[in-house]
C-alpha cells in the first residue's frame, strides 16, 4: 500500500536525492553520471543525449552489465548531429542543450509490470503527485501494459490512452538492435483555455521503455531471451511540475542563473539562451572538450557564440559567459563538484574563446554593415552567397550569425548558395591536400581504409564462427626493464589479406595496442622450430575496433632469402609461435607514460586542481600532454619539472589494481574520456607518496626511478584555453641534453666565445652592438619618414565603429612607391614611421600610409573622439584594401594581399 503525502514544492537537488534513494531502497545500484562525451569506441554520437546511452552494450548483452539493476542521473547534451535542440533553446519552455535525465534500468532482472509499479510508486509516494492529474499512454495492442495500469495500479481507464508505434514504440534508430513498446506518464498542466483532451495541456515527463524485441537486419522483431527496462525522466520537467511553474527556466537552479544575466522580462529569450548555454559549455569544458573548428569542439564554439550573440541583443559588449560562472557554480556546484574543481579551467577557456570571438565579431560586423550598405540598391534584399562565404572563409564569421544579423535588418541570405560554395571549397582543399601528399585518386589514401574494412570484416567472421574466444593479453606481465620480451603463444586464427600481409589472432598476446595516447608495441612473431618463419608486427589491432584481443597484422620478414611459400600456409590455426615485443621501444613508452602521470600530478599541484587533461601522446622518444590552462610562466615550468624529477629520484613504487569504477572514484582517481566506461572492472595506476591515482590501460615502470632525468622541451598553445607540454624522460632525456650541449658548443665556436660558460655574455655583447646599429638605422629612418613625399594622397571617410550612428572620421590615404631595393621589413618600418609623423603633425584626421605591401594607420583619439586605429585599419583591410592586420588605439599595422603599384586603383575603389 502506497503512503502518499501531500504534494509540496521540491527543490531540484531534493528531487535528485529522492530519486536515487528510492531506487537504491528497491535494490538498484546507484551509478554516477557517465561522461557527456561517449566512450571512445562509440562513434555513433557526438554527445551522450539520453540516460540509456552508457548502457547500450548492456541492452544487447545483459550479462555484461556490472549490476542487474541500476539507477542514475545522467548529464546529457543535445546540440549537433541528428539530436540537435540548439536553435529551439530560449524560444520554448522545455528545450535545452544541456539537461539531466533520471533513469532506472533493468538488464533482464525484472519485467514491465515491476517497471510500472516502481515508476508509479515514485510518482505517488515520493513526489506525491495526485492521480487525478496523471495520465499514461501505452502502445495499442500491448495488452499486458494496459492491464497492469488498469488492474494492478487501479488507474481509471479514462486516464489510459492507447497510441500507435510512432508514439509508443522505441528503437535505437531505424536499424537493427534492441527495441520495444513503451509507456509514458503525463502531467495535467491545467493550462488555461485548453480542453481536457488537448495535447498541449499534457506534459510528458517519464518514458518507460520495455525492451523485449531485437529488430534484425530484415526488420523482423525477434523476442529477447532477457527483456530489459530503460526509463528516462527529464529532471527539469519534473522540477517544473513540483515547483508549480510553467517553464523549466523558472525552476530554482535555472531561475538563479537566468536572474544573474540581467535584462528585463521582455528579454527573456536572450536571457534563457545565455543561462542554458552557460550550463552546456561549462560541463563540456569541464570534461576536456575545447572550442575547435570541427566535431565536438565546433559544437561547443557554436554554443558559446550563440550565447554571446544573445548577450549583444541585451546590450552586453564584453564577455557574457565567463562573468556568470559563479551563478552556475552556486546553483549546481553541490550536485556537481567538478564545477568547483574545474572552475579555473572552465573560466579560462570561456574568457579566451569569448575574447577571440569579440575581436572577430567587431571585424565581421563592420564588413557586414558595409556589405549591406553597398548593396542597398538590391530590391530583393537578399545577401548573396559570395558575400556570406567571404565573411566565413576569410574573416571567420559564422554563416548562421550572418543570417541572424541580416534577418534583424530585414534581409534574407542565400544560404543554399553559401553551402554550395563551402562544399566546393572543401573539395578543392581535399584535392590540394592529395596533391601535396602525392596521393592519387586510385591509391594510397583509400588503401588504408580498404585494409581496415577487410580486417574488420574478417574479425567479425571469426566472432560469428567462435574461432577466437577469450584471447588473453599478457603484455602487462612483461618486466619493462627486461631485455627479452619473448612469450610462447599459439595462433588461434589466421587469414591472408589482399595486401599480402597476414592477419592472425594469438593467445596469449603480449603486444599492446595503441590506446590511452600510448603508441602500440612493435616486435616479431616466429613459428616454433629452428627454421621457423618470422614476421614483423605491422599493426596491433585495437580491441575497441575489432572486438577481439590479440589480433595482429603481420608482414613477412625479408632478411631470409630461402623463405618461400604462401604466408597463410606458414602460420595456420594451432601453430605454436614465439611472440617477441621490442623491449627497447616498450621501455621507452613505459618511461614516458609514467612520466605523463607524474607531470599531470605536478601540474595540478603547481597550477591547481582545475587543470583538465585534454589529450596526450606517449611514445618511446617523448611525450606530449594537452591540458586546459592559461599560459604557464617560466617559474611554473621550472617548479613542475623539479617536482617530476624529485618524484623520479625517490624511486616511488608504481602499482596497478583492478576495481569497480565507483571504488576508483572514491579513491579520487582521475580519468580521461576514453577510459571511464567499464564500470565493473577498471584498471587504476597509483604512484606511491603522491596524489597520482589514474584510470589507465597503458604500460608503466615498476618504480619512478627510470623517469629521471625529466626535461620539458616546449610549452605552447594548441587552441583557446588549451596548452601543450612536450617533454622527454629517462634515456631520451639524456640524449636530448647531450644534443643541446653539443649545439651550445657549436654556437660558442661560431660566436667566438671561449667556451659554453661564456656563451651568454658573448651573446649579450653582440646584441648590444646590434641594438646600437638598429638605433642608428631607426634615427635615419625617422628623418627619411619626416621628409618623404607622397606619390599620391587620397581623401575619404571611415565610420568610427560598427554602429550605424558612429561618427564619420576624415581619413587621408598616403601612397608611397618605394624603391625596388627596399625589403618588405623596411617598407613596413617606413610606413609605420610615416604614420607616426603624420599623426603628430596633422592630428585632425586619420592617416593611412601604404608602402608596397605594407600598411599603417595612425590617429590621435584625443583629437578625434571615437577613433581607434586598430578598428579603422581592420575596416579598410576587410574591403577597400584587402589584407590582414590590427593594432592599438593610436597605431595599427598590416599586410596587403597585393602590393600597391598604381595609386589610381585605390582611387577607382573609392569612387565606387
Amino acid at each position: 500500500m502506497l503512503l502518499v503525502r501531500t504534494m509540496t514544492s521540491l527543490r531540484t537537488n531534493e528531487i535528485r536525492h529522492r530519486f536515487i534513494k528510492y531506487f537504491v531502497k528497491h535494490g538498484h545500484a546507484a551509478q554516477r553520471s557517465a561522461p557527456i562525451v561517449p566512450a571512445a569506441n562509440d562513434s555513433t554520437l557526438l554527445f551522450t543525449n539520453a540516460g540509456m546511452v552508457p548502457h547500450k552494450q548492456h541492452f544487447q548483452s545483459p550479462q555484461t552489465a556490472p549490476h542487474p539493476t541500476v539507477a542514475s542521473i545522467q548529464k546529457c547534451v543535445r546540440a549537433g548531429g541528428k539530436h540537435n535542440d540548439l536553435d529551439q533553446v530560449g524560444h520554448t519552455a522545455r528545450h535545452h542543450t544541456f539537461f539531466e535525465m533520471l533513469g532506472n534500468f533493468s538488464f533482464g532482472a525484472y519485467d514491465k509490470r515491476r517497471a510500472i509499479e516502481l515508476a508509479w510508486g515514485f510518482v505517488r509516494e515520493e513526489l506525491a503527485m495526485p492521480a487525478s492529474r496523471l495520465r499514461v499512454s501505452v502502445l495499442r495492442g500491448d495488452d499486458e501494459a494496459y492491464s497492469v495500469w488498469r488492474d494492478d495500479i487501479k488507474l481509471d481507464s479514462a486516464h489510459i490512452v492507447q497510441l500507435g508505434e510512432d508514439d509508443n514504440f522505441w528503437s535505437m534508430g531505424h536499424g537493427e538492435g534492441p527495441c520495444g513498446p513503451c509507456s509514458e506518464i503525463f502531467w495535467d498542466t491545467q493550462a488555461r483555455g485548453l480542453p481536457l483532451d488537448h495535447a498541449d495541456r499534457w506534459l510528458e515527463f517519464w518514458n518507460l521503455v520495455f525492451m523485449q524485441y531485437y529488430r534484425d537486419a530484415a526488420g523482423r522483431l525477434v523476442p529477447l531471451e532477457r527483456p530489459c527496462i530503460d526509463t528516462g525522466m527529464g529532471l527539469e520537467r519534473v522540477a517544473s511540475i513540483m515547483q508549480g511553474v510553467e517553464s523549466n527556466f523558472e525552476t530554482d537552479e535555472l531561475r538563479a542563473i537566468v536572474g544573474s544575466v540581467g535584462g528585463s522580462a521582455a528579454d527573456q529569450t536572450s536571457r534563457r539562451i545565455i543561462a542554458d548555454h552557460l550550463r552546456a559549455s561549462a560541463f563540456l569544458i569541464a570534461e576536456g572538450v575545447q572550442p575547435a573548428s570541427t566535431g565536438r569542439g565546433y559544437v561547443l564554439r557554436r554554443i558559446i557564440r550563440r550565447a554571446m550573440r544573445a548577450g549583444r541583443q541585451l546590450g552586453i559588449r564584453g564577455p557574457v559567459l565567463a562573468p556568470l560562472y559563479p551563478s552556475l557554480e552556486a546553483a549546481m556546484g553541490a550536485a556537481y563538484p567538478e564545477l568547483t574543481t574545474a572552475r579555473d579551467a572552465v573560466v579560462g577557456v570561456l574568457e579566451a574563446e569569448e575574447s577571440a570571438f569579440l575581436r572577430m565579431l567587431d571585424n565581421g560586423l563592420a564588413l557586414l554593415e558595409r556589405r549591406l550598405l553597398t548593396r542597398k540598391d538590391n530590391v530583393s534584399k537578399v545577401l548573396c552567397a559570395e558575400d556570406v562565404f567571404v565573411l566565413y572563409d576569410t574573416h571567420g564569421f559564422p554563416a548562421d550569425l550572418t543570417q541572424a544579423i541580416a534577418r534583424d535588418r530585414g534581409w534574407a541570405v542565400d544560404i543554399d548558395g553559401f553551402e554550395a560554395l563551402l562544399q566546393r571549397s572543401r573539395q578543392q582543399n581535399r584535392e590540394r591536400s592529395r596533391g601535396e601528399l602525392g596521393v592519387g585518386s586510385s591509391g594510397g589514401a583509400g588503401a588504408g581504409s580498404a585494409v581496415a574494412a577487410e580486417v574488420a570484416a574478417v574479425c567479425a567472421e571469426w566472432q560469428r564462427e567462435s574461432l577466437v574466444r577469450d584471447s588473453r593479453f599478457c603484455g602487462y606481465d612483461l618486466d619493462p626493464d627486461a631485455v627479452d620480451g619473448s612469450v610462447p603463444s599459439r595462433v588461434v586464427a589466421s587469414r591472408a589479406l589482399s595486401t599480402g600481409d597476414l592477419l592472425v589472432a594469438l593467445d596469449p598476446s603480449p603486444f599492446y595496442a595503441a590506446g590511452g595516447g600510448q603508441d602500440a608495441d612493435t616486435g616479431t612473431v616466429s613459428a616454433d622450430g629452428a627454421h621457423g618463419v618470422s614476421y614483423d608486427v605491422k599493426q596491433v589491432v585495437s580491441p575497441t575496433v575489432c572486438g577481439l584481443t590479440g589480433v595482429l597484422v603481420l608482414t613477412r620478414r625479408t632478411n631470409n632469402d630461402s623463405e618461400t611459400g604462401n604466408a597463410s600456409e606458414c602460420l595456420h590455426r594451432d601453430t605454436g609461435v614465439v611472440a617477441t615485443v621490442d623491449m627497447k621501444r616498450r621501455r621507452g613508452c613505459a618511461v614516458h607514460h609514467t612520466a605523463t602521470h607524474l607531470l599531470n600530478n605536478a601540474l595540478r599541484t603547481v597550477v591547481g586542481d582545475g587543470v583538465v587533461q585534454a589529450g596526450s601522446q606517449v611514445r618511446a622518444q617523448g611525450l606530449r600532454f594537452d591540458f586546459s590552462s592559461c599560459a604557464l610562466t617560466s617559474d611554473q615550468l621550472d617548479r613542475i619539472a623539479s617536482a617530476v624529477n624529485r618524484a623520479a629520484l625517490a624511486a616511488m613504487p608504481v602499482t596497478v589494481a583492478h576495481m569497480a569504477l565507483a571504488d576508483a572514484q572514491t579513491m579520487g582517481a582521475l580519468s580521461v574520456r576514453a577510459e571511464r566506461q567499464c564500470a565493473d572492472n577498471v584498471r587504476v595506476v597509483t604512484i606511491a607518496d603522491t596524489k597520482s591515482v589514474e584510470l589507465c590501460g597503458g604500460t608503466h615502470l615498476r618504480t619512478t626511478r627510470g623517469v629521471f632525468p625529466f626535461q620539458i622541451v616546449a610549452e605552447s598553445s594548441v587552441g583557446a584555453g588549451t596548452r601543450r607540454i612536450e617533454a622527454v624522460a629517462g634515456d631520451a632525456a639524456v640524449a636530448w641534453l647531450q644534443n643541446q650541449l653539443a649545439s651550445a658548443r657549436r654556437a660558442a665556436a661560431v660566436l667566438g666565445a671561449p667556451g659554453i660558460d661564456s656563451l651568454e655574455s658573448r651573446v649579450r655583447q653582440l646584441d648590444a652592438k646590434s641594438q646600437a646599429a638598429r638605433d642608428e638605422a631607426d634615427r635615419w629612418l625617422h628623418v627619411a619618414a619626416a621628409g618623404i613625399k607622397d606619390s599620391a594622397a587620397l581623401e575619404t571617410t571611415l565610420r568610427g565603429n560598427t554602429a550605424s550612428v558612429a561618427p564619420l572620421i576624415p581619413t587621408r590615404i598616403h601612397i608611397l612607391l618605394p624603391d625596388a631595393s627596399l625589403s618588405a621589413t623596411d617598407s613596413a618600418r617606413l610606413a609605420s614611421e610615416r604614420a607616426i609623423c603624420l599623426r603628430t603633425s596633422e592630428p585632425t584626421c586619420a592617416h593611412v600610409v601604404v608602402c608596397g605591401g605594407a600598411i599603417s594607420l595612425g590617429v590621435d583619439p584625443a583629437a578625434i573622439p571615437g577613433a581607434h586605429a586598430g578598428n579603422l585599419l581592420r575596416l579598410l583591410l576587410a574591403d577597400l584594401l584587402p589584407g590582414r592586420g590590427g593594432g592599438q588605439d593610436t597605431l595599427a599595422h598590416g599586410r596587403l594581399n597585393a602590393p600597391v603599384v598604381d595609386p589610381t586603383c585605390i582611387s577607382a575603389r573609392l569612387d565606387k
